[in-house]
C-alpha cells in the first residue's frame, strides 16, 4: 500500500516536471515563430506548423490538467507557475482575454503571483500599444 502511494507521488512529480519542460519548449518555439513571422520572406511548411501546434496544444492541455487539481492538491507554487506559463503562452498566441484570465488567477498566489501577473500584463499592454500604432 505504501508503494502505491509513493508511486503516485513520483508519477505526479514526473508529470509536473514534464509539463514544465513542455511549456518551456512551447513558449520558446512560439516566440521564435512569432519573430520569424515578422520577416518578409518567412514561410513555414504545413508539417512544421502542425508540429508547432502540437507542441503548443500539448503544453496547454497538460498545464490545464495540473491546474484542474487546484482543489485537490496543495501545490501553490506549481499552480502559480502553470498559470504563469499559460498566460505567457496565450500572450504569444494573441489570445488576450485568456491572458487576462490567467493573470487574474495569478493574483491569488500572493506577492509572487501578483508580480508575475504584473509582468505579463505589462507585456500585453506593450503588445496592444504596438498593434494600435501599426
Amino acid at each position: 500500500m505504501k508503494l502505491g502511494f509513493l508511486s503516485k507521488i513520483f508519477e505526479g512529480a514526473l508529470s509536473i516536471e514534464k509539463t514544465y519542460n513542455q511549456c518551456d519548449k512551447a513558449l520558446s518555439e512560439l516566440k521564435a515563430y512569432n519573430e520569424q513571422c515578422q520577416e518578409a520572406d518567412f514561410r513555414i511548411s504545413d508539417e512544421d506548423k502542425a508540429e508547432l501546434d502540437e507542441v503548443v496544444n500539448t503544453a496547454i492541455t497538460n498545464a490545464t490538467r495540473i491546474i484542474d487539481k487546484e482543489g485537490e492538491r496543495n501545490w501553490p507554487g506549481v499552480f502559480r507557475e502553470m498559470h504563469t506559463n499559460l498566460a505567457k503562452l496565450y500572450l504569444e498566441l494573441d489570445e488576450h482575454d485568456k491572458v487576462r484570465a490567467a493573470c487574474e488567477r495569478l493574483q491569488d498566489y500572493g506577492e509572487t503571483g501578483r508580480l508575475d501577473a504584473d509582468e505579463v500584463l505589462q507585456s500585453l499592454k506593450e503588445k496592444e500599444e504596438g498593434e494600435s500604432t501599426s
